[in-house]
């Protein structure tokens, strides 16, 4: 491991990483400073941005990291039957437990992602799967609160006061749904950013290109989550530090799944 080499540079790298993936959800929070931005953040941006980084993350799961698995496995096995005194004859077996083992392993990672999105479901009824709104959705609900009269305005009515402050008229009622529906991605988010966090920390400890790419990807994900996350409490609230705010505690969650990664495979080593 990675690890063994200098554990404070490192560590140094591996949280880094983890970290700057994790910001990237104030990156998409920022949308709020901007009426031209929030106009653009409509569901095909969102889902534009959402399927390039879920091509990053699997491609980086598929290749290097599954790779990586089986060649971890392999040499655990191998070491494993020369301890025991078997010798290395048996290296058919050893590797085709490597392969199982890997395998079962990705497996068992699915079925994690599969139990967190059953959980957040239940958690937040009316979200998509991986804990974003769907913008259009908050747009159009913005508008119908706005107006009961029927015209041709865009979908949001914004209106910038001379303090340069950019908001959406709206009704109690439409208010309290938005900062419900912000509040709740962002507790989805942050659930799913727990994986995301390890899985990051995990493939910093190996190879620092492998990091990269994954928190690129990670990171394009966390902004359309942040951008789903701010908007719908802006709209709110009409504050830009309680949107940001959300999207901060949203991306920590990525933080300490680094910490449950390093705890898992870092304590105890001499």
């Amino acid at each position: 491991m990675a690890f063994e080499k200098d554990g404070r540079l490192d560590l140094v790298i591996a949280f880094g990483v983890n970290g700057a993936a994790a910001l990237m959800m104030l990156v998409g929070g920022m949308v709020v400073f901007s009426s031209k931005l929030l106009r653009a953040a409509n569901s095909l941006v969102l889902a534009l941005a959402l399927g390039t980084s879920g091509g990053v993350t699997l491609f980086i799961a598929l290749v290097p990291l599954f790779s990586n698995s089986f060649s971890k496995f392999e040499d655990a096995f191998t070491s494993n039957s020369e301890k025991s005194g078997s010798g290395s004859d048996d290296s058919d077996t050893i590797e085709g437990d490597a392969w199982l083992a890997a395998t079962g392993s990705f497996s068992g990672g699915i079925i994690i992602s599969y139990l967190i999105d059953f959980i957040v479901h239940q958690l937040t009824p009316g979200q998509n799967p991986n804990g974003t709104t769907r913008a259009q959705e908050v747009t159009r609900d913005s508008m119908e609160s706005s107006s009961s009269k029927v015209d041709m305005r865009p979908p949001l009515e914004f209106i910038e006061d001379p303090g340069l402050d950019i908001f959406v008229r709206m009704d109690e009622s439409a208010k309290q749904k938005h900062q419900a529906m912000g509040i709740l991605s962002a507790i989805a988010v942050g659930i799913h950013n727990i994986p995301e966090g390890m899985a990051t920390f995990v493939a910093s400890s190996e190879q620092l290109y492998i990091s990269v790419s994954l928190a690129i990807g990670v990171g394009m994900h966390n902004i359309a989550e942040g951008v789903a996350v701010a908007a719908p409490i802006y709209f709110a609230t009409g504050s830009r530090c309680k949107a940001l705010l959300w999207c901060f505690w949203s991306g920590i969650a990525q933080v300490i799944g680094g910490v449950i990664a390093y705890a898992s495979m870092g304590m105890g080593r001499g």
